[in-house]
């Protein structure tokens, strides 16, 4: 117990528990919320769409969509109604992402600090913070540059969710592995989940961005989804990591 006392952060555990849970609502929220008002919007997301003249010549296959708008999370922040629910839904999940990263770093070095853990742990705490905060700040970001617009600085926001989600979570599992080892979950091992989902993530991207490359774009689509939900999935392990006791 003092161990767990010691290494609270700057709120206690219930508040802490209610915003990993709120950030990831947020996100999945608006996230599925703007892609069924897209889904059955009609209108000019069902029109065939072209943007190459926004990219060059050698990429312009990229930025051609025949058949309308594809299923990308992306999507639901072109139009209204659903780009309300995109961007409030996102630049709020972003905020408190943030807030999360600072709750979460703290947390993490404190309990590094009382089991007396090598340096490198702490290297790798604040690796972990600044993805975190990259991948926060982006999703804020990405509501700022529909693609239909801003195709390219779309592109490079987006990039920064994808890359910095993977990061943050192959680092949040190195930083925390010797904390969390002896948690459990369905009979596996905490560290053994969140590296699983830590692959599926990068596999998920690899397999996005083929696809995209073929203009396969329901399929990169789809992986797209399966990586966003293997990102919002290590975030929600962090409920099961040692709190104080809520009594």
């Amino acid at each position: 117990m003092e161990d767990r006392k010691h290494a609270a952060g700057l709120m206690d555990d219930r508040w802490y528990r209610r915003l990993i849970v709120v950030a990831v609502c947020l996100v999945i929220g608006a996230s599925v919320g703007s892609q069924l008002l897209m889904q059955f919007g009609g209108g000019p997301r069902d029109e065939p769409m072209d943007l190459s003249d926004q990219i060059g010549e050698d990429f312009q296959g990229l930025a051609i969509f025949p058949d309308g708008l594809p299923p990308f999370i992306s999507s639901g922040g072109l139009f209204y109604p659903e780009k309300a629910i995109f961007d409030w839904g996102l630049g709020l999940g972003g905020i408190v992402f943030c807030i999360l990263a600072i709750e979460l770093t703290i947390r993490t070095q404190r309990e590094l600090i009382s089991r007396e853990s090598h340096r490198l742990r702490t290297a790798l705490n604040l690796g972990q913070f600044i993805a975190a905060l990259v991948v926060g700040i982006s999703l804020v970001m990405l509501t700022q540059y529909p693609f239909h617009l801003y195709f390219l600085n779309h592109l490079l926001v987006a990039n920064g969710i994808f890359y910095g989600s993977m990061v943050w979570g192959g680092l949040l599992t190195l930083a925390r592995s010797g904390l969390d080892g002896k948690i459990q979950w369905r009979g596996f091992s905490l560290n053994h989940w969140r590296w699983l989902l830590v692959v599926i993530g990068v596999a998920s991207y690899f397999l996005m961005t083929g696809f995209g490359a073929q203009r396969s774009f329901h399929l990169s689509a789809l992986f797209e989804w399966l990586l966003t939900l293997s990102s919002e999935a290590i975030t929600l392990t962090l409920l099961l990591t040692g709190l104080e006791s809520d009594g």
